[in-house]
């Protein structure tokens, strides 16, 4: 899940609702979703989706089990299977005994361990034909999928194509618009700490972005993170004296090493 800045409303997306209540709304249809092919397959472990937004990490956006979800989030973090080779654009991929393939390295055992034995992975394409996701059915037997429930599957991954295309965009645009709440946010911390040493050290604006910017690389820390550091340990009345002074902590506040503290008007 996308998370929100800390201390500020979630900002509203062109449907009126947050950018991770969007994330949210997407996940729960498409769980859904899972859930409707599960029932139609009949006797399977558990079905799945997979999505990879703009190139990003891979997800899964929709399980009709927590097993299944389980079982993708130890091949995500292995980083190998037939789900990811088919979200490459390796095309379908029936596995009837993830035991003993060795083309998965440790995850086949693994999903084994958690009670898949057998799995198919079906991408689902775009009007482009580019993958966009991949659905997966695991079975708990060897072999467990029979050719009617892969071809229940393929039928499955083609009809809804046209939502998870939907709900991917809907992500990406969620991501971005919070990476632009996060970027403005990062601006403004900055911005304050630069006001706050121009005030307290009588500093140009372009000075006292410089005494930030030699404090985050002598601190080896983000700019952000020492702009917000600053910001914390300066009281509210003004008089420069730091929190870590007043409760008799030795933690280091930004700028309280002699030396880092431009003098005024330089």
């Amino acid at each position: 899940m996308v998370a929100v800045t800390s201390g500020q409303a979630p900002a509203r997306g062109p449907y009126g609702v947050s950018s991770p209540e969007v994330l949210t709304l997407v996940e729960d249809y498409l769980s859904e979703t899972a859930g409707r092919a599960h029932h139609r397959l009949g006797d399977v472990l558990g079905v799945a989706l997979t999505t990879a937004v703009a190139g990003g990490d891979p997800m899964t956006t929709g399980s009709s089990t927590e097993r299944a979800a389980k079982i993708d989030q130890t091949q995500y973090a292995i980083g190998l299977g037939p789900c990811l080779l088919a979200l490459s654009g390796a095309g379908e991929l029936y596995v009837p005994d993830l035991a003993s393939d060795p083309r998965w390295g440790d995850y086949g055992p693994a999903a084994a361990e958690l009670g898949a034995r057998s799995c198919i992975s079906v991408p689902v394409t775009d009007g482009d034909e580019r993958v966009i996701g991949v659905l997966k059915v695991y079975s708990a037997a060897v072999d467990g999928l029979d050719a009617t429930q892969r071809d229940t599957a393929r039928r499955v991954a083609l009809a809804m194509a046209g939502s998870l295309g939907l709900a991917s965009a809907l992500m990406a645009t969620s991501s971005e618009l919070q990476d632009r709440i996060e970027a403005m946010d990062a601006r403004r911390t900055i911005d304050l700490a630069t006001g706050v040493l121009m005030g307290r050290l009588g500093l140009s604006a372009d000075a006292a972005f410089e005494a930030l910017r030699r404090e985050s690389q002598n601190a080896n820390v983000k700019l952000r993170e020492v702009a917000a550091g600053l910001l914390s340990v300066t009281s509210p009345d003004g008089d420069g004296k730091d929190a870590a002074d007043a409760s008799g902590s030795n933690a280091r506040a930004p700028f309280s090493r002699r030396g880092d503290v431009p003098v005024a008007g330089r």
